[in-house]
């Protein structure tokens, strides 16, 4: 499969530009397929927009909470993938 950005969610399991406008991120839903996973999503300037992954101080997935982002770009797909809402 390969990023899929022309839907709502988006459906994303590879690294790569998503979108190059400004968008709001309603949520991330991140599915892992192995016990260590990782995912970020930077803006098209190369600010980390969202980052979650197995390791910290929440070992898991944290909230999403919806934010605006001047473009999507996905940095870091490490087994897992993800659907990200946009409103």
């Amino acid at each position: 499969m390969a990023n899929i950005s022309n839907t709502n969610p988006i459906q994303v399991d590879g690294t790569g530009g998503l979108l190059n406008a400004e968008v709001m991120v309603s949520g991330i839903m991140i599915t892992p397929s192995n016990a260590t996973w990782a995912f970020i999503v930077k803006d098209k300037v190369g600010n980390t927009v969202f980052s979650a992954n197995n390791t910290g101080n929440l070992g898991g997935m944290p909230p999403c909470v919806p934010f605006n982002s001047n473009g999507l770009v996905v940095t870091t797909v490490t087994n897992c993938t993800a659907l990200i809402y946009l409103v």
